[in-house]
């Protein structure tokens, strides 16, 4: 499990979990884990977000990647979606992995609109002080914009959320990325010996830039003035996600009402019995 630290800006972590009857495997995410026989779209964990939000500490957490434009998708009804939060005493702290805080949704089976009910779990260091209902918001509201947030109090703690698609926020050249991954392993790690194979090569960027362009006094137009010429420039990668959504839960609560600090350790986990 990886972790990182949020202090007063923004940290970022995505964790997913399968528990089993006897075993526990826990996988850390990367954006897009892929579907498999053993774990649905909607338990694929995408990305976790954490940052200060005015006097709140917002949490972000997306599931289901490269959802398809125009259809609702959502959560699963034999899972668990939690946000864990761990005080820390000081920004070098060793990360403890305590669950001070435990923010946990489970939802219904949608209804003919796609709209769930969905229960928020509020626990304290492992006990249960609180819940709060809800509804997440349809894909036909997403769409125009008419999100549906909750609000309540559990346990103290004040809540307001969010649960819908949005359009995913990524902007990722993938076929380029695995492109340059080849090649870089090819030319290092590649050939007789495994000492790199000096013939590798990679076919020049989207914009025409040769690989060492900038380095061998090619005079090609290099705008962005790179030496190495990796990876496709903005201006014509094409975009993975593009018109692809995820699914966001986003959760504010305030810090107060936390006990206060400014550094947290947060992440997520998906969970379902198997």
């Amino acid at each position: 499990m990886a972790m990182k630290r949020l202090f007063t800006i923004a940290s970022a972590l995505a964790v997913t979990a399968t528990i089993g009857a006897t075993t526990h495997l826990g996988y850390a995410s990367d954006h897009d884990d892929g579907e498999t026989d053993l774990k649905s779209r909607a338990l694929n964990l995408s990305d976790h977000f954490s940052f200060k939000s005015g006097t709140d500490l917002a949490l972000v957490m997306y599931f289901n990647p490269r959802s398809l434009p125009g259809r609702q998708y959502t959560m699963s009804t034999n899972a668990r979606y939690e946000f864990h939060v761990s005080k820390a005493t000081s920004r070098t702290a060793t990360p403890t992995l305590a669950d001070d805080y435990v923010f946990r949704f489970e939802a219904a089976a949608p209804d003919a609109t796609g709209a769930q009910a969905i229960t928020l779990t509020v626990l304290k260091a492992g006990a249960v002080v609180g819940t709060s209902t809800g509804t997440s918001t349809t894909f036909a509201a997403s769409k125009a914009d008419a999100v549906h947030t909750n609000t309540g109090t559990a346990g103290g703690i004040g809540l307001k959320y969010f649960i819908g698609q949005r359009a995913d926020s990524f902007h990722f050249d993938v076929v380029r990325y695995f492109q340059v991954r080849a090649f870089l392993a090819a030319r290092f790690f590649g050939g007789a010996g495994g000492i790199g194979d000096a013939t590798a090569s990679l076919a020049p960027n989207c914009r025409g830039d040769a690989f060492l362009g900038g380095v061998l006094g090619n005079t090609e137009t290099n705008p962005d003035a790179d030496g190495v010429n990796l990876f496709n420039p903005p201006s014509c990668a094409p975009d993975f996600t593009k018109n692809l959504n995820v699914t966001a839960i986003v959760l504010n609560v305030p810090i107060a009402d936390l006990g206060g600090g400014a550094i947290f350790d947060t992440w997520s986990t998906i969970s379902v019995k198997q």
